[in-house]
């Protein structure tokens, strides 16, 4: 009851943001995630995630992202960490078949708690942003140009639950993933100023051992792109993870 219970919160979490009204509804997204991890020693690690975001459905380049971090285990259930982030998006222009290449760096820091509620992992994932990004003038070809670059303060809060649905003799597991993320754009003394994108994930994974498991699962993405005036994205989402130990 207490596994039901817990995917019952994230489902409270999200159905309010989502039910609001939206003006616009984008094609299917793929996107496909590889995660890696290097652990040091029992007190350092260093991670990498590589990202590739589709715009359609297998087709349509939208994103490359290249996220590495060094990370600080402090305990068990504790981890703290400093990154560095790379953005490369196309963005169309107008209603013709060209696009312009925008790009994002960001430096950021994160703090990871771990419990666990029954046989359920719970993960509270902090994460303080500071963006560097091109920013799109419109021109007097009503097209979109590069207009320099814009510096802005983000935080994101995200509520993971993972639940083992079955175990194997040889320790393989399939387990139910969900989470629910939360984007604050903020301003310079770091204050939330606003409510801007909010993910809600379901996925099923495998796990092949404690260092590897592949997931599927689908998201849902909402934007504000005015007062109570959303867009939504629904996206299919491919996600490898692998862990080495020196």
């Amino acid at each position: 009851m207490k596994k039901i219970y817990s995917i019952l919160i994230l489902l409270w979490i999200a159905i309010p943001i989502q039910a609001q009204e939206t003006i616009q509804h984008d094609p299917t997204n793929t996107w496909f995630t590889l995660f890696n991890r290097v652990k040091i020693n029992k007190k350092w690690s260093f991670s990498n995630e590589l990202h590739e975001r589709l715009g359609g459905f297998l087709s349509k380049q939208s994103t490359f992202l290249e996220r590495a971090s060094i990370d600080y285990h402090l305990k068990d259930n504790v981890e703290i960490s400093l990154g560095y982030s790379f953005l490369s998006n196309r963005i169309p222009l107008s209603d013709t078949n060209l696009k312009i290449n925008t790009y994002e760096n960001n430096i950021w820091e994160q703090i990871l708690l771990k419990h666990k509620i029954s046989t359920v992992d719970i993960l509270h994932r902090f994460r303080q942003e500071h963006r560097w990004f091109d920013v799109l003038a419109k021109g007097s070809n009503e097209n979109f140009n590069k207009d320099g670059v814009n510096f802005a303060n983000r935080f994101r809060y995200r509520l993971t639950m993972v639940l083992p649905l079955k175990t194997f003799g040889n320790k393989k597991v399939v387990f139910l993933q969900a989470f629910d993320e939360i984007w604050l754009p903020q301003t310079d003394n770091l204050m939330p100023k606003s409510f801007s994108r909010n993910w809600f994930y379901l996925g099923v994974g495998y796990k092949f051992n404690s260092n590897t498991n592949l997931q599927l699962g689908y998201m849902s993405e909402w934007n504000v792109i005015a007062t109570d005036t959303y867009k939504s994205k629904p996206i299919i989402q491919t996600t490898f993870v692998k862990s080495f130990t020196l």
